[in-house]
């Protein structure tokens, strides 16, 4: 297979050339596009890329078992980066030039299977999942192993689109990266900092205890980002209460985290936590009333 030639894009005959015509056009009626086993490799993948850089009507690519490596992998990261910030421009300004990604346009599905990604090329691509806007992902059998899966959920810490993720069939061997990643209890500020996006995990591993966890912690981010936030926080409390109690917690927080937990907590936590509260708490120095705060909230996150 020949390299690309300066000026020119190589289109591999196993790449349809009417459908890369229509995608460099926005064709409308483009809305999903499957070039599963087609084996276009990188060079393929570089091709596509370019022709979808400013296509807005493409909104799932299956790309499954091409073989794309590192190096496509390397492609795709530069147009999910490119569509990315688009999106923000377009979103942030009135008017929209005309190569501009529309708010609703951009892949929001991108199946890579079996496509021999590996950790290096989990890594190109993780770098570019941070501020993606792709909601669904499939990475299963591409040879995942452990300093993947961490970087991996490196990147979903900070990224808040993704709901539903396919890790099937890949070589890491446990989840603990993933189980931090979206229920962090180092502390308070870890837990609400934690992912509460990511809704759906498909795994097929032997690891029935972490599957569980996951299982459950996916369960709470489905009841939405501020509900899911609120739950884990209170599930924190619950847990390590008898250490939290003997703390100096900031008490302009207090009346939050009992508000959270009469949503989500138990009976016997708040009764706990009411016995440690003084009738006039002490703050720096100065004194606080339970409904006096007409200050901002320090945490802003529990409000």
């Amino acid at each position: 297979m020949k390299k690309l030639s300066r000026g020119h894009i190589y289109t591999p005959t196993n790449l349809n050339s009417n459908i890369l015509r229509r995608l460099s056009e926005n064709d409308t009626c483009l809305r999903r596009i499957k070039f599963s086993s087609y084996n276009i490799g990188s060079y393929g993948v570089t091709t596509l890329s370019e022709v979808l850089r400013y296509n807005t009507n493409l909104t799932a690519l299956d790309l499954s078992s091409n073989s794309i490596g590192v190096e496509g992998a390397e492609s795709l990261a530069k147009l999910l980066k490119y569509q990315s910030t688009m999106m923000s421009s377009s979103s942030s300004t009135s008017s929209e030039s005309c190569n501009s990604i529309n708010v609703e346009g951009g892949i929001k599905t991108l199946m890579l299977c079996d496509n021999n990604l590996r950790n290096e090329g989990m890594k190109v691509l993780a770098n570019a999942l941070e501020g993606s806007i792709i909601e669904h992902l499939w990475i299963d059998d591409n040879c995942i192993g452990a300093s993947g899966l961490s970087i991996l959920t490196e990147a979903l810490k900070r990224n808040t689109k993704l709901t539903r993720l396919h890790l099937r069939h890949n070589t890491f061997q446990s989840l603990q990266p993933l189980i931090e990643c979206t229920f962090n209890k180092q502390s308070l500020q870890t837990v609400a900092d934690s992912n509460h996006t990511l809704k759906h995990v498909f795994l097929n591993c032997g690891y029935s205890y972490e599957c569980e966890e996951v299982e459950v912690i996916m369960r709470i981010n489905r009841l939405g980002k501020v509900q899911a936030r609120r739950r884990k926080i209170a599930l924190y409390l619950e847990e390590d209460l008898g250490r939290l109690l003997e703390l100096d917690m900031d008490t302009k927080i207090l009346p939050h985290i009992l508000a959270i937990l009469a949503q989500h907590g138990n009976n016997s936590t708040m009764l706990r936590v009411m016995q440690n509260i003084p009738s006039v708490l002490s703050y720096h120095g100065m004194n606080y009333d339970n409904d006096s705060s007409d200050e901002p909230m320090d945490i802003e996150y529990l409000s």
